[in-house]
């Protein structure tokens, strides 16, 4: 059994190297986002789905090693918590505490960098608008439907082109 709580735990120490990782990227992509630096955040894209690739297939690595585990305190290897690895050995619990941490990590800039997109994209709608002389409204006067405006407004760029 020592080798399969060995085997588990090296697994989970490389999903760590590798979350590290993605985060270290999420914080450049946080920067390549404020700078506005396209090809730097196309890159780091590029980069982040490779790990993502190690990391599934430590993933099913981490389920054959879960599986001998699994065996001995008779629970399916997709069953199996970090919390049960730490009552059967607590050699798992700074293991545990590392995963969680660099997880929430990750968690709170994959937020933030979302959020950032959210509002470039809605600078670059609004932009769009603006040039394209299109109202965007939130609500509508329902007795204005149907009924056109004759009147255009000057846009910088002329739609019918």
């Amino acid at each position: 059994m020592a080798e399969y709580v060995a085997g588990l735990e090296n697994n989970l120490q490389q999903q760590i190297a590798f979350y590290r990782q993605l985060v270290e990227l999420e914080q450049e992509k946080q920067k390549a986002l404020v700078d506005n630096v396209i090809e730097r955040i196309e890159s780091i894209t590029a980069q982040e789905e490779k790990i993502l690739l190690e990391v599934g297939q430590l993933e099913e690595e981490r389920l054959y090693w879960a599986e001998f585990f699994g065996k001995e305190v008779g629970k399916k290897a997709e069953d199996i918590t970090l919390m049960d690895l730490i009552q059967y050995s607590p050699g798992f619990e700074p293991i545990g505490q590392e995963f969680e941490k660099v997880i929430s990590q990750l968690k709170n800039l994959h937020e933030i960098n979302a959020k950032l997109l959210k509002s470039a994209l809605s600078i670059a709608d609004f932009t769009l608008r603006l040039l394209t002389g299109q109202k965007h409204t939130t609500y509508s006067n329902p007795s204005n439907k149907g009924v056109k405006n004759e009147f255009s407004q000057n846009n910088l760029i002329n739609k019918s082109i």
